[in-house]
């Protein structure tokens, strides 16, 4: 839902204003909860991308498929990259060696993301469910990020 940068130049040029990217709903809310969970499998099976040291060896691995698609190196901004052939070849390895997944920073603003294979770790939550409430502030920090509006209940 987040419009890119041309978009936003455009509606700014024509309107005045920047555009809104969605709204969220009072119905959404109230179908959704939110939850604190931790991600939990043995470390060692996690693979950092971010490390350096990490993301040489699998260069050196992919070369070929680097090469192909005119990365001269796996730097984070290749990895973060819109070439998902590379991105999912390079996960689809890791699977098949057992890895439970990868840990890589948001290209939105660098917080620390995880994408867990499936049945390699458990995904655990602790406190109960919460209704996603008009104010709530997380919701409220990603919609001011993303340009989306909240219907008040």
């Amino acid at each position: 839902m987040r419009p890119d940068t041309r978009a936003i130049a455009d509606f700014k040029s024509l309107f005045g204003v920047s555009p809104v990217a969605g709204i969220v709903t009072a119905q959404w809310r109230a179908n959704r909860r939110i939850a604190r969970a931790r991600v939990e499998g043995p470390e060692n099976l996690f693979v950092d991308l971010e490390d350096l040291n990490v993301r040489r060896a699998l260069e050196e691995k992919y070369a070929s498929l680097l090469a192909a698609h005119g990365m001269r190196h796996l730097d984070i901004s290749e990895l973060r990259s819109t070439q998902r052939v590379v991105t999912q070849t390079i996960a689809l390895e890791l699977y098949v060696a057992g890895k439970a997944g990868v840990v890589y920073g948001s290209t939105l603003d660098n917080e620390r993301c995880i994408a867990v294979f499936e049945g390699r770790s458990t995904l655990t939550r602790y406190g109960s469910p919460q209704t996603l409430d008009a104010d709530d502030e997380d919701l409220l920090a990603v919609c001011k990020a993303w340009t989306i509006e909240i219907e008040p209940d």
